[in-house]
C-alpha cells in the first residue's frame, strides 16, 4: 500500500514537473557593446576650438547642427517562438544595442595652462552630458526586453510577431522622447557645464 501511494505521488509530481516545463517563461539575454571615438580639434584659444568642434564635431542625430559631441544607440532584437496547444508562445528574447560616443580630443589638454584647465572641465561636463545618453540607451535595451517578455501568447506567430515588434518599437519611441528631453532639459549640455568659457 505505501509503494502503491509513493509510485503515485511520484507520478502526480513529474506530471507537475512536465506541465512546469512547457510553461515555462520565455528566457531572455541582453548584449550592450559601448564604444567611444574622437575626432581631433586644434586650436590656441577658446574661441579656435569651439569653431573646430561647430565645423567638425558630430552631426547632430536628430537636427542638422553640428555639437561637441554625441552619443547614438541602436538598438535590434531578435525572438524564437513556438506553436503549443493552439497558441503561438514566446521562447526566447534576444535584445542588441550599439551604442557610440563621440568626443573631441585636443592635443593641448595635457599642458598646464588656463586654457587647458578650460577644456578639462568643459570636457567633464561633456562626458557627463553623454553619460546620460548612454544610460537611456542602456535603459531601452532593458525596456525593450521586458516589454517583450510581458507580451501574451496569440492564437498565430504572425499576430504574436507583430505584437513583439509594436511593443520594442513603443520603448525606443518612448526612449527616443526622452533623450530628446533631456537635451531640451539641459541646453544641450550647457547646463551641465558644455561650454568653453574664454
Amino acid at each position: 500500500m505505501a509503494s502503491a501511494w509513493r509510485a503515485g505521488r511520484t507520478a502526480v509530481l513529474l506530471l507537475g514537473l512536465t506541465a512546469a516545463v512547457a510553461a515555462a517563461a520565455p528566457t531572455s539575454e541582453i548584449d550592450i557593446e559601448e564604444r567611444s571615438v574622437s575626432y581631433r580639434v586644434f586650436g590656441r584659444s577658446a574661441p579656435e576650438l569651439a569653431e573646430q568642434m561647430r565645423q567638425y564635431g558630430p552631426q547632430h542625430g536628430y537636427g542638422s547642427r553640428r555639437l561637441a559631441g554625441s552619443t547614438q544607440w541602436h538598438v535590434t532584437w531578435t525572438y524564437r517562438s513556438e506553436q503549443r496547444r493552439g497558441r503561438c508562445v514566446l521562447e526566447h528574447v534576444s535584445v542588441s544595442a550599439d551604442i557610440v560616443t563621440t568626443l573631441p580630443e585636443w592635443s593641448g589638454a595635457r599642458v598646464d595652462s588656463k586654457l587647458a584647465r578650460e577644456w578639462r572641465r568643459f570636457m567633464a561636463g561633456l562626458r557627463a552630458h553623454e553619460a546620460g545618453h548612454v544610460r537611456h540607451g542602456r535603459e531601452a535595451v532593458a525596456a525593450v526586453r521586458d516589454a517583450m517578455l510581458a507580451a501574451p501568447a496569440q492564437t498565430d506567430c504572425k499576430a504574436l510577431r507583430r505584437q513583439l515588434d509594436n511593443a520594442a518599437r513603443a520603448q525606443l519611441r518612448r526612449y527616443t522622447g526622452l533623450t530628446r528631453r533631456y537635451d531640451a532639459d539641459t541646453d544641450y549640455g550647457l547646463s551641465q557645464g558644455v561650454q568653453l568659457r574664454p
